[in-house]
């Protein structure tokens, strides 16, 4: 075995080997091991952004670590995969190359596992990280058959060049304990606009008296057969909160999912927001998999 990086850039052929890889992981787990496909822009550019190492046994990728951050984040993000042939080397493997890849990121860095087993456990207290967060995966079939107190919520797409502010005030607001989600910037939100998924049309935003009281940010995966459709932000203004309007929100998200063809609808909850597992579980959603965040520093 042999052990490389880090490095801010990868060559094509050690892209489409690390692709590889993903293409053997992906159909058991449903979702890109690495995010939405950024980290191969930033692989491919020699970004300051970026920064990975991999381990190969007789000149085959068997193992791959990154770290990645948007440039407008302070918070870079650890990520490690392991050929499903060489798991049992998880330890061995994923120590040594999550401890190369840190070398290229900065003091706040969370690694993020997707239910964690003791060798996950075991490799974050040998880099000495503590957990973070707890964030629950929870998805339903669609479509979503509403009873007739979900129906019929007035909403309208997002205005780009005109809704940012108003947005992030509300987020701002709905979001004020979020360890996150709250200190989103104007340059983040630019950011996750620019990305390919975003569709104005997909960001519902809902009105009250002339002022926005909730929107709910709606993500389509084309590339899953039927396409996995997902809610990316629900947020209502803490002056409505209670009175149901989020699971109305969710309800006219997941109609417009539908709508756009997506057959599973998917979402992330914090594991200590029970209020909203238990809307979630009222909508249909179940719990399909835990992701754990474990951070380099004690403040995150």
């Amino acid at each position: 075995m042999s052990l490389h990086g880090p490095v801010h850039h990868l060559d094509s052929d050690n892209r489409a080997a690390v692709q590889h890889l993903f293409g053997r992981l992906t159909p058991a787990l449903r979702h890109a091991p690495l995010g939405d496909g950024e980290w191969a822009r930033l692989a491919a550019t020699a970004s300051p952004d970026f920064a990975c190492a991999w381990a190969t046994h007789d000149d085959v990728l068997i193992a791959y670590a990154q770290v990645t951050r948007l440039p407008a984040e302070a918070i870079w993000v650890a990520e490690l995969v392991v050929d499903p042939e060489h798991i049992g080397r998880l330890v061995d493997l994923g120590a040594p190359l999550l401890a190369r890849a840190l070398k290229g990121s900065g003091e706040h860095t969370h690694y993020w596992v997707s239910d964690p087993t003791p060798a996950h456990l075991e490799v974050v207290a040998r880099l000495g990280l503590h957990q973070h967060r707890i964030l629950h995966q929870m998805k339903r079939p669609l479509p979503l058959e509403l009873p007739d107190e979900l129906r019929g919520l007035a909403t309208r797409p997002f205005v780009v060049g005109q809704d940012e502010p108003a947005l992030l005030d509300l987020n701002r607001r709905a979001f004020a304990s979020h360890p996150d989600q709250g200190r989103m910037t104007r340059a983040q939100l630019d950011q996750r606009m620019a990305q390919p998924w975003f569709d104005p049309a997909g960001c519902l935003m809902c009105e009250i008296d002339g002022r926005l009281a909730g929107f709910c940010w709606t993500k389509l995966f084309i590339e899953y057969d039927p396409p996995l459709g997902e809610i990316h932000i629900i947020a209502v203004a803490p002056e409505h909160a209670g009175h149901g309007l989020g699971p109305r929100l969710v309800a006219a998200g997941l109609e417009h999912l539908t709508a756009e063809g997506a057959g599973e609808g998917v979402l992330f909850v914090e594991g200590d927001n029970l209020g909203a597992l238990a809307m979630y579980e009222r909508l249909g959603f179940i719990v399909t998999r835990t992701d754990r965040a474990f951070a380099t520093s004690p403040h995150g």
